[in-house]
């Protein structure tokens, strides 16, 4: 796919400052490479445009005149080269604009890690339970819930067999956040689990993110590309919409979807290895918006609004971040995680993020919508949790453990589940 580059020299200062605000293993000297490679292909092009007017003029000429059918010959030769070098700067461009990131919002916070991010809102009391609660792994293992060994022996690590009534609660948990999201007007959709190799570059920043990716190389016809797992539910959903033209009057289009997800989890070897926080296939819920510019800020929060209204029926303590460029995701131009109270570690972890891209994928991903005037904008695309499953189940067991050892469902889950306690 050929990007339009007239973008990055219009907003050339917001990128390089992005870039550099990063933290990024290149910073915003990328930017003017990307620039003046746009203009060597803008010249480029410029000449091929003389040399084909050129050979057009000579091949009007009748006769055996050597000399210009040498000329025309050497016109060839050169067209040929200049042809050649125009596509390798294209593909050149094309692969840094997909490496710089979006720019980012007044509001973030210019640091390097997560230490930096800024809390800005906290939900329920953290009371202490009188007796030394279990991590969930433990109690649900105790119970014959869980079989992490057996998962390792078939799989290797970070993987899972979730079992008995712990396997209910996980499926009650994706019903009740499709229906509680669908309910509200949203469009409940199960996607693909695989995706081509050219249709991630334009989702998913594939210079820092494509080690996170399990790539499946086995083809099932030669023409067919190499594919990746899903590394999220809300990927295929944005990329239903890649290549396409929407009508002002059908957006904001609003999904919630549902699916598992693999990832590597490259970079985060040494934490959460024997648990079931963070595996290399869990499943999730997903909100997806894809919408007009002015109405993506709306979006977020009402996205938000929803990712707390499920936490708080389900009684777990939570706070709300709003990252620093360092830790935000490439895409973003503001994101929120969304951390839930884990007793046994008596700390915050992460179970929801909440992204704004703005125009960051759908330029990527070519997808547009034709305004009442007949003008082919960018949209912009939302996405936020529902529910990450695993990562919730842990806090349910923890946080509604009893001394007893058994675990209280929450009641807005029990019509799904059919029982009240494991």
């Amino acid at each position: 796919m050929y990007y339009d580059l007239k973008y990055v020299k219009e907003n050339r200062d917001a990128l390089v400052k992005s870039t550099n605000n990063r933290f990024l293993p290149f910073d915003g000297s990328e930017v003017d490479k990307l620039i003046e490679l746009q203009d060597k292909i803008k010249k480029d092009q410029a000449e091929i445009d003389e040399i084909r007017h050129e050979r057009n003029l000579i091949s009007r000429l009748k006769g055996k005149d050597e000399d210009k059918k040498d000329k025309a010959k050497k016109l060839k030769l050169h067209l040929e080269e200049l042809e050649k070098n125009i596509e390798n700067e294209q593909s050149k461009a094309n692969a840094l604009f997909l490496k710089i990131p979006n720019v980012t919002d007044s509001s973030v916070p210019i640091a390097k890690d997560e230490t930096n991010n800024a809390e800005i809102k906290k939900w329920g009391d953290i009371k202490e339970k009188g007796f030394d609660v279990k991590s969930a792994e433990e109690l649900s293992q105790s119970k014959g819930l869980l079989d992490i060994e057996r998962a390792a022996k078939i799989a290797g690590s970070r993987f899972a067999f979730i079992k008995g009534k712990l396997a209910q609660l996980a499926l009650a948990l994706q019903l009740y956040s499709l229906k509680k999201v669908a309910d509200k007007g949203y469009t409940a959709v199960i996607p693909p689990f695989l995706m081509r190799e050219d249709i991630y570059a334009g989702i998913a920043h594939m210079t820092t993110f494509e080690d996170a990716l399990y790539k499946v190389s086995g083809k099932e016809e030669d023409s067919e590309d190499n594919r990746y797992l899903i590394s999220t539910t809300e990927h295929p959903l944005i990329a239903m919409y890649s290549g396409e033209i929407l009508n002002e009057n059908e957006l904001p289009i609003k999904l919630v979807g549902e699916s598992p997800a693999f990832r590597k989890e490259a970079g985060a070897h040494g934490r959460d290895t024997k648990g079931i926080f963070r595996l290399h296939q869990f499943d999730q819920t997903e909100q997806i918006a894809i919408c007009k510019p002015e109405d993506s800020e709306k979006l977020q929060a009402e996205f938000l609004a929803n990712e707390e209204e499920m936490l708080r029926e389900l009684n777990i303590p939570y706070r709300i971040m709003l990252l620093c460029t360092g830790d935000m995701g490439i895409r973003d131009f503001k994101q929120y995680d969304i951390e839930a109270y884990m007793p046994f570690q008596k700390k915050y972890r992460e179970v929801m993020s909440n992204d704004n891209c703005t125009d960051w994928i759908s330029r990527r991903s070519d997808i547009r919508y034709l305004d009442k005037n007949g003008n082919k904008i960018y949209a912009h695309t939302v996405d936020a949790t529902g529910l990450a499953i695993q990562r919730i189940l842990k806090a349910i067991l923890e946080n509604n453990q009893r001394a007893d050892g058994t675990v209280e469902i929450p009641e807005i889950l029990v019509k799904y589940t059919g029982f009240r306690e494991l």
